[in-house]
């Protein structure tokens, strides 16, 4: 599992990234740490009222695969809490702030699948898109440096 996890935190283009950008990991830590709040606030919102409407649905007896869905919001919503709390690590300083918020990337794009799977499929294109805004915020994390790292150009 290390392994792997060194290669999401160290990938091949972390040296010479194709599009250079200067983003102080410190602040898009404090960036991903209030984002990510607010979403995790939301998102337990949302998980709320997806009871509701599953044992709507279960008494009238239609709907989807709603424990696909609720299971995939459930671990989605884990993987958010995760990248807030490794951004406000970031935006603390702490240089091993990266892993989480890489980890809950991660662990947020699977339970978005899990979740579109739930709806019979087709939640699939948003699932698409939502990875490919993941991969984004993923980049920025990755080529991010802090005040004490070296820029390479």
């Amino acid at each position: 599992m290390d392994a792997l996890m060194d290669q999401l935190l160290h990938p091949s283009f972390m040296k010479d990234p194709p599009v250079k950008l200067d983003i102080p990991a410190k602040t898009l830590g404090l960036i991903y740490a209030i984002l990510g709040g607010i979403a995790a606030l939301f998102g337990l919102f949302a998980i709320f009222a997806l009871f509701g409407l599953s044992a709507i649905a279960s008494v009238v007896g239609v709907g989807g695969i709603f424990i696909l869905v609720l299971i995939g919001s459930l671990v989605s919503e884990a993987g958010t809490v995760l990248a807030a709390w490794g951004g406000y690590r970031m935006y603390q300083g702490d240089h091993a702030g990266r892993r989480p918020v890489v980890l809950g990337l991660a662990i947020s794009v699977i339970g978005g699948l899990v979740s579109s799977l739930g709806a019979y499929g087709s939640g699939l294109p948003g699932w698409i898109v939502s990875v490919a805004v993941t991969f984004v915020l993923y980049y920025l994390v990755i080529i991010s440096r802090f005040p004490d790292e070296k820029v390479s150009s």
